[in-house]
């Protein structure tokens, strides 16, 4: 019996809590249906007015950072001090990062290997984009909530073993960059703080940086290069598998649909959970494949690796289908070559 792989999956009554701070002010009570639009949370906080990504800046390994720290977290600085200095060639070259402006030293970034400046402190008001219970309010966990859910399966998250117990938990808003499809160099907005960001069919590290500067909490793309991948070390999801593969127009379309949906990266479940009750992604397809013609299936061949099209005909007698793919062209394949899913 053949097993259909739902592109998204419904929980219902999925668990999720919001993290908040001392100075933030929680706007809901326990018991409490939250609707569309309602206020959860006002976050209490200094914006980003630069940031560096160290590794880049020095040439520098991310654990090794903390040797070459001029500076303090918390720290008052001014514009010219230096805040980041390291010597080479026995003190013949020095390479320093310097505060371009006054402001205050944040370091709770400098184990993904930035270091923030930040500026004067700003009020933010967190709405829910979803319909929910509030079951519990609590200082350490958050405010624990219960709503529907739809999950996404993630291949690979980078840096899954160097998070605590606490942190391997991402929320936040789902943002897509672009239409989610063309190949895209630089992030257009000027501030992705707080959310969790989808680049489409492919990640460039120049634009991965991009967004962890102007304060990405995850970034989830399609594809990427392996050894990018590897030695970059920020929280990064992948969907599809690693190199310049294919990557489906129905799929990256589906999952920019879900722009601005409130989001839960878990990285033990390796799954992305997004909140919302939204029936364009339930499917009536059955678990079961009981007739592959007019199924949908994914090729894992490496000629099209990724590539979604649909069962047009069975070989009788044998292990192969005739498939017809995005692009329109009809080939046979090895059953064993893909796998069937449900859109």
């Amino acid at each position: 019996m053949i097993v259909r792989r739902k592109i998204f999956e419904k929980y219902k009554d999925y668990r999720f809590s919001i993290p908040y701070q001392s100075g933030d002010k929680v706007s809901v009570k326990v018991g409490q249906t939250i609707k569309k639009g309602d206020e959860i949370l006002t976050k209490s906080g200094s914006h980003i007015t630069h940031s560096f990504y160290l590794p880049e800046e020095i040439d520098v390994q991310i654990g090794k950072l903390k040797e070459h720290i001029n500076c303090i977290d918390g720290e008052l600085v001014e514009k010219g001090d230096v805040l980041v200095e390291r010597v080479m060639s026995g003190g013949l070259s020095v390479k320093k990062v310097v505060s371009p402006v006054q402001g205050v030293v944040d370091l709770s970034r400098l184990k993904s290997g930035y270091l923030d400046i930040l500026g004067e402190e700003e009020e933010t008001v967190i709405k829910s984009s979803f319909e929910g219970v509030v079951e519990g309010i609590d200082p350490i966990d958050g405010i624990n909530i219960i709503s529907d859910s739809y999950a996404l399966d993630l291949l690979s998250i980078s840096d899954a073993n160097n998070r605590t117990k606490k942190e391997r938990r991402i929320v936040g808003e789902f943002s897509v960059i672009g239409n989610g499809i063309d190949l895209v160099l630089r992030a257009d907005e000027e501030s992705y703080r707080d959310k969790i960001v989808f680049t489409g069919k492919y990640l460039h590290p120049e634009l991965l940086y991009d967004l962890f500067q102007k304060g990405a909490l995850f970034v989830l793309t399609y594809s990427m290069d392996y050894i990018d991948f590897r030695k970059q070390g920020l929280p990064v999801g992948i969907l599809g598998g690693f190199g310049e593969i294919y990557s489906s127009r129905d799929i990256t379309k589906l999952i920019s649909s879900m722009d601005g949906a409130f989001v839960v990266v878990d990285y033990d479940e390796s799954q992305m959970f997004f909140v919302t009750d939204n029936k364009t992604y339930t499917t009536k397809e059955e678990l079961f494949v009981k007739t592959a013609v007019g199924s949908t299936v994914i090729s894992r061949a490496l000629p099209n690796y990724g590539m979604l099209g649909k069962v047009v005909g069975v070989e009788e007698e044998s292990s192969y289908i005739n498939v017809e793919w995005e692009g329109g062209q009809r080939t046979i394949i090895n059953i064993g070559s893909v796998e069937f899913v449900s859109i």
